[in-house]
């Protein structure tokens, strides 16, 4: 008698379908995706312990050997890289929604390096975002990512409202692993809740059998009504964070959208 498939063993090999592709294309063979599980799965039970717990129960746990949990423990995490894409945008965003960084029709500001006056800066702009890093490195990350411009009078300009990394660089993997991580804890949250635990938000609108031009249409549309939902909250937000800054609190809040069109015949059809 064939052993019915464990559901969670079907939706494991669909969630990696996806991440394989990107494993491939970005050179990461088997022993490097296998040291990266070994960490995951090491803070995952770290995670669930309410308790401190040592190398062999930790081992029991994850079937990692004891060798390799004590070597993972003392591992980088890579969050520097993180938190540079997290400052990259962070400044975007101040600048582009900030009534401080703008012109009478809402527009961001240029901005010079450092005024001497009272007139808006970058340095100021990185200080009224609350970045922890020289604005001089937060200003080189924009100018690398071509998201700001140096005018011919030496100040700068911002030419996008949102930070969209070029296209294989370290600033868009590291914006691969915060999109994506917080949808999956999101929606591992919910897997893993019980009936008296509250769940996030998670819905997603899914046709099928729609002609080239139907998706074309449903990609515009929801693609624009998805970034003005994301400037509303990000204003919101901004608004409430100068309101908190000052109080003890390290309450977090993330909110993403994403849009997958699929046109006919395409590979993924």
């Amino acid at each position: 008698m064939t052993k019915p498939t464990d559901p969670f063993e079907a939706a494991l090999a669909a969630l990696l379908g996806p991440l394989a592709q990107a494993m491939v294309a970005h050179g990461v063979t088997i022993g490097t995706a296998t040291e990266a599980l070994k960490n995951a799965l090491l803070h995952a039970a770290l995670a669930t312990s309410e308790t401190t717990i040592n190398d062999s129960r930790a081992s029991l746990m994850t079937g990692i050997h004891r060798k390799d949990i004590k070597r993972l423990r003392n591992l980088d995490d890579g969050s520097m890289l993180r938190r540079s894409s997290n400052a990259t945008a962070s400044v975007i965003s101040h600048w582009a929604t900030d009534p401080e960084f703008q012109d009478d029709e809402g527009e961001p500001l240029t901005l010079r390096r450092n005024e001497n006056s009272a007139a808006p800066s970058f340095d100021s702009l990185v200080r009224k975002a609350r970045i922890d890093m020289a604005p001089g490195t937060v200003l080189r990350a924009l100018l690398d990512q071509e998201v700001v411009t140096e005018l011919a009078d030496g100040s700068y300009k911002l030419l996008t409202h949102a930070f969209l990394p070029k296209a294989g660089s370290d600033a868009q993997v590291a914006a691969y692993h915060a999109t994506l991580s917080a949808h999956l804890a999101a929606s591992t949250h919910n897997l893993l809740s019980d009936e008296d635990t509250g769940r996030f938000f998670d819905r997603a609108v899914r046709y099928s059998h729609l002609s080239e031009a139907s998706v074309n249409a449903l990609n515009a549309t929801a693609s624009k009504k998805a970034q003005e939902l994301l400037q509303d909250i990000n204003a919101l937000a901004r608004d409430m964070q100068k309101i908190d800054v000052d109080k003890d609190e390290n309450g977090k809040f993330v909110l993403g959208a994403y849009i997958l069109p699929t046109l006919p015949g395409s590979k993924e059809d």
